[in-house]
């Protein structure tokens, strides 16, 4: 492994045991804060949840820019190919999916939601899990056999 790659994996540990930290007393202090009244907990929770998303989102972006640019051409390749192939795959079987939910009998259909809410919004979030789910194994599956394809060479 390049020196440039552990170094990289070195900060991204680091950076996640801040976060965790971070993230852990932020909890405490808005459970705190809202046991005393000082503010409304729920407004509390949304803010804090939305603020640990937007951070981890921008984190996880930045870890992927530097772990593309550090890995060699072979990997970088495997990995465009496997997005492409792997995620547009399973993105297609999501799609049937999706079209097959807008026919009028799908309107019988019943399926378990986030946390077993059963609102449009934890629908929503159920369907984009799941399609994110194809994608990300469609990537797998690609990944895999491309470099299988090219160990045998």
């Amino acid at each position: 492994m390049s020196k440039k790659l552990t170094g990289l994996m070195l900060r991204t540990l680091i950076g996640a045991a801040i976060f965790t930290v971070v993230v852990f007393v932020a909890g405490i202090a808005a459970g705190w804060l809202g046991a005393h009244g000082t503010v409304n907990t729920d407004h509390a929770v949304v803010w804090l949840s939305g603020a640990i998303a937007v951070v981890s989102m921008t984190g996880a972006m930045v870890i992927s820019v530097a772990w593309m640019r550090a890995i060699d051409e072979a990997a970088r390749e495997a990995h465009k190919a496997a997005w492409f192939w792997g995620g547009c795959g399973g993105m297609a079987l999501g799609g049937v999916a999706l079209i097959m939910a807008a026919l009028p009998q799908s309107a019988e259909w019943t399926f378990p939601a986030v946390g077993g809410r059963s609102d449009p919004a934890a629908y929503a979030a159920t369907g984009a899990f799941g399609m994110m789910v194809l994608m990300v194994a469609g990537y797998s599956v690609v990944w895999a056999w491309w470099w299988l394809t090219r160990l045998r060479d």
